[in-house]
């Protein structure tokens, strides 16, 4: 299972309990109950095993982890400080004791949370919105909004690999979600997108702005306001942005003074529920 990411009796309760096909998400901490998100209605499911909820131990914690880095923490050490850990394809968020110094953050010790995101390809998700992203061959920026499970990573990777077949398209792939790069090739399709993987958003906007010419750049989960000035900056010099960002709608973000100016670098909005239901689009 997971590609012998998860073996044993956690693989066991996950089979038991529900369909793997279906899974998106799994949360583990050690000496709680482990909990499965999945693309069902009933979408948060506890894992049992022979009919009782299984407990997570540290052997599964440490067992993830070891087999995630091959034997190897401290090779993805500045990924770990920042909060998760790249594995063939998946995001793992990790959890556990930070140790800093003078404010600055050294190192995550004592892992004992993962979170496990399985990405889906779903080669329609971003139909209900291409009409209005892409106009008589003209792309526009536009901002995929919803809170937490509401597909906006699964819209985002359909839009770079349908535009990437007519347009120069960038995907900023930070935290390894969109393509899924592994060993530098995307193990998810995302079309002729040139892709920038686990670098942060920042760096490489300017970057990519200098260097590769985008006619569109693509990426997820917009969330510190230098990520803000920096989409501002990209729109100003006529690349046209899709992005996405954890909110409500299109008025909890107006009514929020670091948010707000974001709207003004876009030219349409989309907003979705859970899981991946277009709510509405409003014109910026």
């Amino acid at each position: 299972m997971f590609d012998g990411l998860i073996s044993g009796n956690l693989a066991r309760a996950i089979c038991e309990s529900v369909d793997v096909e279906r899974l998106t998400e799994l949360r583990l901490r050690s000496g709680a109950c482990a909990v499965a998100l999945t693309s069902s209605l009933d979408r948060r499911v506890t894992l049992k095993l022979g009919g009782k909820p299984y407990i997570v131990c540290k052997e599964d914690i440490d067992g993830i982890v070891a087999r995630a880095t091959n034997l190897s923490p401290y090779s993805v050490s500045d990924e770990i400080k920042r909060g998760y850990i790249p594995y063939g394809g998946m995001r793992i968020g990790v959890g556990g004791e930070g140790v800093s110094e003078g404010g600055r953050l050294l190192s995550v010790k004592n892992l004992s949370y993962l979170v496990i995101r399985v990405p889906h390809q779903i080669k329609s998700a971003a139909d209900c919105i291409l009409p209005k992203v892409e106009r008589a061959g003209e792309v526009r920026s536009a901002l995929i909004i919803s809170p937490p499970g509401g597909g906006k990573t699964t819209v985002l990777r359909e839009l770079a690999r349908i535009l990437s077949a007519r347009h120069s398209v960038v995907l900023i792939d930070e935290r390894y979600e969109l393509a899924a790069v592994v060993n530098g090739v995307a193990a998810l399709d995302v079309g002729e997108a040139e892709v920038i993987s686990g670098v942060p958003k920042t760096v490489a906007y300017e970057n990519c702005v200098r260097a590769m010419d985008p006619e569109v750049m693509i990426t997820d989960e917009v969330f510190r306001p230098a990520e803000i000035e920096a989409i501002r900056d990209i729109v100003r010099c006529g690349v046209k942005v899709i992005a996405s960002v954890h909110a409500n709608g299109v008025e909890a973000l107006k009514s929020d003074p670091v948010y707000a100016p974001l709207l003004a670098a876009f030219e349409l909005a989309a907003v979705f529920r859970p899981v991946g239901e277009l709510a509405e689009t409003v014109e910026l």
